[in-house]
């Protein structure tokens, strides 16, 4: 009896050492986790945008605007939940070109970037979104609207900006509430890549909504020297309105051209436009500018954070922030709330917490940024901007009778 009972004793007590070592070994691998996590120096962040090429200065923008916030955020005491870790920008040079995107979306992910941020041109959109899907990398979109880059189904991408659908809906909706009975016909003038394509062919097949008749498509390369033959056919048209699509240097060149041959429409409105809803246009076009209108993304006008971001921008870069930059900005913002919120740096982990955003201390005009589950900002719409008068600052709500119902309407 007491030979059977010392050998049940025996067999609890090795039971219990057991149990007991791998209880403590269990500790021991959480608090080797939980000490990896706040031993987290430094958090890499991959920005892939042009820096070279034709829409460097678009892509030098929204990289300045990426670093300014890095550099708030880190001055703010970094992200707390990781006991302050620094971010740090990595930036890559995508060129504007599809390849060089993916290249470079690999070589970033390589050195050690937990999420990425890019591309400016929805092309390279595309191919630096597949790398970003393939490591299981989180990519925050920060400027490319062709609707279909969220139509793939990809777990770990998400776009703040409005989609090109969105985009084009909310001109043809502006189009049909401002427009007086002897605005008529359009004409589109746009670059022919994915981006620009897309918006044409969206606003050709869903013109009916706006009353109104396409009586051309002109499509150009975004890298031409000169759109002179573009605008003697978009003279030969006549048409009411010109509809312009494209990015700074392009469409510059195209408003540039209009002036100089002295050619009169009803109006000149661009769709993400990238030189309308820019500052830089007015310095560029002079008197030119006046009048011109984009429907476009832009900052929240009456929000005193938009102003300090706006200054502090100025004064770390001496330029003026365009629209197209403050998403550089508001993505690494996003970023910081998800890792906060994540305290991780896994990617799974810190693309779960993206997916659950609701960041309501940002500076676009709208309510908080939330994705749905095909990744796109549910709340993010476009405004309709005019340039109303080169000696007006900033921006505020037009009191004009005739677009006094736009209720997204603003001037500079």
């Amino acid at each position: 009896m007491m030979s059977r009972f010392k050998w049940f004793l025996a067999v609890i007590l090795v039971f219990t050492m057991v149990v007991s070592l791998a209880g403590c070994g269990s500790q021991a691998s959480n608090n080797n986790n939980n000490s990896a996590q706040s031993q987290v120096k430094e958090i890499l962040i991959g920005s892939i945008h042009p820096m070279t090429g034709s829409m460097a200065y678009e892509g030098k923008a929204i990289t300045n605007a990426a670093q300014l916030a890095v550099d708030e955020i880190n001055a703010a005491g970094g992200i707390k939940s990781l006991g302050g870790a620094k971010l740090k920008l990595l930036v890559g040079d995508n060129q504007g070109l599809p390849d060089k995107a993916a290249s470079e979306a690999q070589r970033l992910i390589r050195e050690g970037a937990v999420a990425l941020i890019g591309t400016y041109t929805s092309s390279a959109t595309v191919t630096a979104t597949q790398e970003a899907e393939k490591a299981q990398t989180p990519f925050l979109i920060t400027v490319a609207a062709t609707t279909n880059i969220q139509e793939r189904g990809f777990k770990y991408s998400f776009r703040i900006q409005p989609n090109a659908d969105t985009f084009s809906n909310d001109f043809l909706r502006y189009m049909k509430e401002i427009k007086t009975p002897d605005i008529k016909t359009i004409a589109i003038v746009h670059e022919n890549s994915l981006f620009g394509t897309y918006f044409a062919d969206y606003v050709k097949k869903n013109i009916a909504k706006a009353d109104l008749t396409v009586v051309g498509d002109i499509p150009y390369a975004a890298s031409t020297a000169t759109l002179s033959s573009e605008v003697t056919k978009l003279a030969g048209l006549n048409p009411d309105l010109v509809v312009g699509v494209g990015y700074y240097r392009d469409q510059a060149l195209l408003m540039k051209a209009i002036r100089e041959r002295n050619l009169k429409f009803k109006g000149i409105v661009g769709i993400a436009n990238g030189a309308i809803s820019d500052p830089k246009i007015i310095q560029d076009l002079g008197q030119g500018a006046e009048g011109l209108m984009d429907v476009n993304y832009r900052w929240n006008p009456n929000s005193q954070a938009s102003e300090k971001v706006l200054a502090a921008y100025k004064e770390k870069f001496n330029d003026n922030m365009s629209p197209h930059a403050m998403f550089g900005y508001t993505a690494i913002k996003v970023l910081a709330d998800s890792l906060e919120r994540a305290a991780s740096t896994d990617k799974n982990k810190l693309r779960d917490a993206i997916a659950q955003t609701n960041f309501t201390n940002h500076i676009l005009p709208q309510d908080a940024i939330q994705f749905n589950d095909k990744g796109e900002n549910i709340n993010a719409q476009a405004v309709l901007i005019q340039i109303s008068s080169l000696t007006v600052k900033n921006y505020k709500k037009l009191e004009s009778p005739v677009f006094a119902r736009c209720s997204s309407f603003f001037v500079f």
